[in-house]
């Protein structure tokens, strides 16, 4: 097994990606907040939760959820994560329908560069950790 291919830095690596495509959308939702009848969408937030409860079971991975007869699973069924994308109006609705908030999309785009941050973070802090315990005994 590769040293990237653990489940701490695949588990970390899966979160990273959720939190970049959740910036994305964000930054979509805030590019259409003139356009009429726009309702802002994020990522089902429950998904990598779900990811992270069943890499805690032994010998469970992740897997596609296949709801429809013409799904095809990957052939890497086990690590496969795909964050849903679901509609997530904000407080409020303008007349012509719009419901972006500014506000709310950056309070969003702030939490999910934290979580980012500290996902970075944690990546860094594994690798120096792994530099650590490779180093031959004696060396500082």
């Amino acid at each position: 097994m590769a040293l990237l291919d653990s489940p701490y830095f695949s588990l970390l690596q899966e979160r990273l990606g959720h939190l970049a495509q959740r910036q994305r959308l964000i930054a979509e939702n805030i590019a259409n907040a003139a356009t009429p009848g726009f309702t802002p969408r994020d990522i089902d937030g429950r998904a990598l939760s779900r990811a992270a409860d069943q890499r805690a079971a032994p010998g469970a991975g992740v897997a596609l959820a296949l709801t429809h007869p013409g799904h095809v699973a990957p052939a890497n069924a086990n690590r496969a994560l795909t964050a849903r994308v679901i509609e997530s109006p904000d407080t409020e609705t303008t007349i012509d329908g719009n419901s972006v908030v500014l506000e709310d999309q950056m309070v969003r785009a702030a939490e999910t560069r934290m979580a980012f941050e500290s996902g970075l973070a944690l990546y860094q802090k594994g690798l120096q950790l792994m530099r650590m315990a490779a180093r031959p005994p004696g060396r500082g």
